[in-house]
Order: structure tokens, then sequence, then C-alpha cells
């Protein structure tokens, strides 16, 4: 029995190496460290863990400098990055196992090292180059170097929130590398279009379409130069004659109509179990004359939207656009009696008469759809604007 627990311990204290050891051997030194921190701090003469930290710490500190030696042997400016990188794992790693006994950091040949000093001049070696760059990427006036730019600036003030003027040169950046679309109408239909009708198509809401180095506008900006127009040229605009139907049926229910004695063959009045009079109950149709009346009138518009890149002055892309509105009303009145009407016929007949909307009423109410249909074509194309 006392065979067997040895057996597993041995294996429990195998496994426990074997994880951290496994990492060492797969080159996953920090990996490997903090799993042997950890359990050194719970153990600090697991002689297996200390070996284990002292070849992993050996090697990753090994690996970094040779990095950063490498990087400044070549002597390219942008290498400023790796090295505060590099120079921050080595920091990093230091704090990291300062934390166990002073025993185990004796076994491992433990020196602390100030790294402060080279991670601040590689922070700053890094920010200057990369506003050096940025600032070179803005001069060049070409947007997608602005895009570049403005990640250069943001680096900076992800380590220096206040380096020089990086703010304002982020907002130079963005505003060099955003596109600006601009939402047109035109009308070539030769039908006079009602009143507020262009106002009410340019509510369409495309400025939910915005997002980073893409503006939509409805309304021109005074001084704002635009890379894209949207063109929504109206090309037809028709409205079909007024077409009114009418049409009768009737409607016939089954109603009581009082009482009748019950006769027999003789024709006398039948008695019932307990001599009484037999009665039932007496029916009869009676009819609603209905007449309805249908009224239909459609207006149609179509056109195309039209993409333009206003720096080339070529069309990017066009495509059919059209949508109609409908006018569809039916009412009715009844003669007869009204217990006959069925429940379709009562709610026909509850809608009151009224006049066909005018032309320029049908025209305008196309709107709504005609937004809808615009919106859904500018949002399928809007990686067209990014360019």
């Amino acid at each position: 029995m006392k065979r067997i627990l040895s057996i597993i311990l041995i294996g429990l204290l195998f496994t426990a190496c074997s994880s951290s050891l496994s990492l060492l051997r797969k080159g996953q030194y920090d990996a490997a460290i903090d799993k042997s921190v950890k359990k050194l701090m719970k153990d600090p003469t697991d002689e297996g863990q200390i070996d284990i930290l002292t070849r992993a710490y050996t090697l990753a500190n090994e690996k970094d400098n040779n990095i950063i030696n490498e990087l400044r042997i070549s002597g390219q400016p942008d290498i400023w990055e790796e090295v505060f990188a590099r120079f921050s794992n080595l920091r990093t790693r230091q704090d990291k196992v300062s934390r166990l006994p002073i025993e185990v950091l004796n076994k491992i040949g433990y020196q602390r090292i100030d790294y402060n000093r080279e991670v601040a001049e590689a922070k700053n070696k890094a920010a200057a180059f990369y506003y050096a760059n940025g600032q070179k990427l803005l001069d060049s006036g070409v947007r997608m170097d602005a895009r570049k730019a403005y990640d250069q600036f943001l680096f900076i003030r992800k380590y220096f929130p206040n380096y020089l003027d990086v703010d304002k040169k982020l907002e130079q950046a963005r505003l060099q590398g955003t596109n600006h679309v601009l939402f047109k109408i035109q009308n070539q239909a030769r039908v006079a279009l009602p009143d507020d009708f262009e106002e009410e198509i340019l509510k369409v809401s495309l400025s939910s379409l915005n997002q980073q180095w893409l503006q939509f506008d409805n309304y021109e900006v005074q001084g704002e130069y635009y890379d894209y127009f949207i063109l929504l040229n109206l090309k037809h605009i028709e409205v079909s004659p007024q077409s009114l139907m009418n049409e009768k049926y009737t409607d016939t229910k089954r109603v009581e109509d009082g009482w009748e004695y019950v006769l027999d063959n003789r024709g006398n009045v039948m008695k019932d179990s307990l001599g009484n009079d037999m009665k039932r109950t007496k029916y009869k149709d009676v009819n609603a004359y209905i007449t309805t009346t249908q009224m239909d009138k459609k207006a149609i518009v179509t056109g195309t939207l039209d993409y333009y890149n206003n720096t080339t002055g070529q069309l990017v892309k066009t495509a059919p656009i059209s949508c109609e509105f409908i006018f569809d009303y039916e009412y009715a009145t009844f003669a007869g009696e009204a217990i006959a009407l069925s429940e379709k016929s009562k709610k026909v007949t509850r809608n009151k008469p009224k006049n066909f909307p005018t032309d320029l009423q049908m025209i305008y109410d196309t709107n709504t759809e005609l937004k809808r249909i615009a919106f859904e074509m500018v949002k399928a194309d809007k990686n067209l604007f990014l360019n």
C-alpha cells in the first residue's frame, strides 16, 4: 500500500514538473516561468521547478537581449517600438520572479537590473520616429497616407497622452483621411415635384452609415470638399388614372320570428308529456343589399442612383431605382336589414366615402419607400466610397 502511494506521489510530482518542463522544451519560456513561479510560491523547496525556472528565465532574457542587440546594430530608424517591447518584457519578467522567496532567488542566480532608463529611452525614440513619420505621411497629401499617419500618432498617444501637439495631428490626419460623400437629388422627369418633396427625400438617414474614414452629408457644408456624390436621378414619374368600381351583392341571414304551436297530422295542437301545448320558434330570412365602391390610384417613380468620383469625374456605379405608392380604398353602403350584414360587410360599411388624393399628393407619398430603397442601396455599396 505504501509502495502504491509512493508511485502516485512520484507521478503527481512528475506531472507538475512536466507541465512547465513541456513549455520550456517548446520554447514558451514566459509561460514556463509563470507556472514555475506559481508552484514555487507554494513550495520554495521544489528543486525540479527551481531548475526549470533557472533555465526558462535565462533563455527568455537571452532571447530578448539578443534581439535588442540585433536591432541596435541594424541602425534602422523604426526599431524602437520593438526595442521598447523587449525591454518591457525584461522588466516585467524580472518583477514577476522577484516575488519569490530569497532562497529561491539565490538558487537561480537572480540579479536585479534597472531597465527603467532603457524603457524610457526606447519609448521616447519610438514616439519621435512615429511623430516624424506621421508628419511626413501627412505632408504627402495622399488620403491613404493620412490614414497611416493617424495610426502613427495614435501609437504615440497610447504612451504619451500629451506628447507635443499629437491631438492636433490626430485630428488633422482624421480630416485628411476621411472621404466625404454628398447625397443630392436631380429631377429629369419633366414633372413638377410637390412642395417639400426634395426636402423630405433628403431626410434619408445616411448619417447612420458614418464610420471611420467615411462621412455622409445630406446638405452641402460650406467649404467642404466632397470626394463622392450620390445622385438620385429621377427620370420618370407617372400617376395612373383614377379607377372607381362598384359592386353589388346581398347578405342573407336566418333570424327568429316569434313562435308557433306544433300541430299533429289532424291539425290539432300537440301536447308534451306534462300535457302542455307544444311550441316551436319560427324563423325567417332577412336581407341586406350592399353596394361597394373600390377606389384605386397608383404613382410610380423610377430613375437611377448614380455614384460619382468628384476627383476624377468618373461615374463609379449606376443602378436603377423605382418605387410606387398605391391608393387602395373601399367603402360601402347598404339597404335592408342591418342584422343580415356579414362581418366583412360590417367592416367595409364602417368606411366613409372619401376623395381621391391629388396627383401631387400621390407623388409625394412615394418618398417614404424611395428613401428606404436608396438607404439600402447605399448601405450595400458604402465600401465603394472608402478608396
